[in-house]
Formats: structure tokens, C-alpha cells, sequence
């Protein structure tokens, strides 16, 4: 069963339609963050360093692609899709994310904007608050670009990373590159938030 499952999914990797897969895949994650698109990326870098395939560069440039294009058009939906973000429970995963954008986005937009791409709720939050306040779009383009490329190369570098160090054996090697991955994920956000709260000590600005 695993063994047809692997076979089913290298062979799938060597299919050129998997680089534009991969792109309407991190498409429709951008705009409802149902779909792991973390996890897709981390299974490439890891199939790529224990099988050979796909190529990685391919998978970095569809994912940029992808997450560039869905999150644009989340910003340019912002104002109608903010209706949808107030609608969400205030206590759920979603609702904790939308917290989380607003605190931070009074501090370091730009830094929240990189930072929330690496978190699946954040990052569809943050792109539409900031498109319903008018945030200027070319800022919004550069700092999530910046974003969108330290994320897709650490999504699909930290699974070619698992990979490499369990090549001989797939399923170990695809479930440590998923797990860094999401390890990464939580790094970078203890890291920011550790960041605005010593800013915020060098300026005397109380926790808000």
C-alpha cells in the first residue's frame, strides 16, 4: 500500500503538469487556506532528495508563482472579502489569527506581511485586512514577494534537507521533511514576536 502510494506520487513528480499542480494548488490555499500547501512543498524537497524528482528550482518557481498571484488577489478582494474574516469566530484558529494580524500589523507591517506567509490562517487574514484599509499595493507587492521567496525556498529546502538525511528510507524521509517544515513555521513566529517586543521595549510603547 505505502509502496504504490510512493511509486504513485514519484510518478505523478515527473509529469511536467506537476509544476503548474503545484501552482493552482498554492493558488487556491491563498485564497481559502484549506489546502496544506506547506506540506505539498515540503514532500517535493523531500521526494527530490530521496527519488530525484521533481526538480527543485521547478517546484520553488511554481510555488512563488502560485503564492504571489493568490495573495495579490486576496489584497485586491480585500474590502469584500473582510466581511468574511468579521463572520469568523473570534475563539477559533482563524479568529486567533485575525488577533494576531491586527496586533501586529500596528507595529511592523512589512515584517507581519513576511512573517504571516509562513502561518496558513495569518497570511489569508493579512492579505485581506490590509487590501480593505487601502494599504498601499506596491508596498504590499514587495514586502509579500519577499515573503513568498524565503518561504517557498525554506518549504521546499527544509523537506530536500529531510530528505537527504533519510534517503534510504521515503516515508522516514517524507515525515521528517513535513515536520520541519511546520517546525520552521513556528520558529519564525516566536522569533517576530520576540522582535516586536524588544522594539517595543527600545521605544517604550507598552504590549498592546
Amino acid at each position: 500500500m505505502i509502496d504504490s502510494l510512493i511509486g504513485f506520487f514519484e510518478q505523478l513528480m515527473q509529469m511536467p503538469i506537476f509544476y503548474p499542480l503545484v501552482t493552482l494548488i498554492i493558488i487556491g490555499d491563498a485564497l481559502a487556506p484549506i489546502i496544506p500547501s506547506e506540506t505539498v512543498l515540503n514532500l517535493a524537497g523531500a521526494f527530490s532528495a530521496s527519488v530525484g524528482v521533481p526538480n527543485v528550482w521547478g517546484v520553488i518557481i511554481a510555488a512563488i508563482i502560485g503564492a504571489i498571484i493568490g495573495d495579490n488577489i486576496c489584497f485586491l478582494l480585500g474590502s469584500r472579502l473582510i466581511k468574511v474574516v468579521n463572520r469568523l469566530d473570534p475563539d477559533s484558529k482563524a479568529g486567533g489569527a485575525i488577533t494576531w494580524v491586527r496586533r501586529n500589523m500596528k507595529r511592523r507591517a512589512g515584517v507581519t506581511i513576511i512573517v504571516a506567509r509562513f502561518i496558513p490562517w495569518a497570511r489569508w487574514v493579512a492579505t485581506i485586512v490590509l487590501g480593505s484599509v487601502k494599504y498601499p499595493w506596491l508596498s504590499f507587492f514587495l514586502w509579500d514577494t519577499a515573503g513568498v521567496i524565503i518561504w517557498a525556498c525554506l518549504g521546499v529546502g527544509v523537506g530536500y534537507l529531510g530528505g537527504s538525511l533519510f534517503a534510504d528510507w521515503p516515508i522516514l524521509a517524507l515525515i521528517v521533511g513535513v515536520t520541519l517544515g511546520f517546525l520552521v513555521g513556528i520558529a519564525l513566529q516566536r522569533a517576530q514576536a520576540r522582535l516586536f517586543e524588544w522594539l517595543d521595549v527600545r521605544r517604550g510603547v507598552s504590549k498592546l
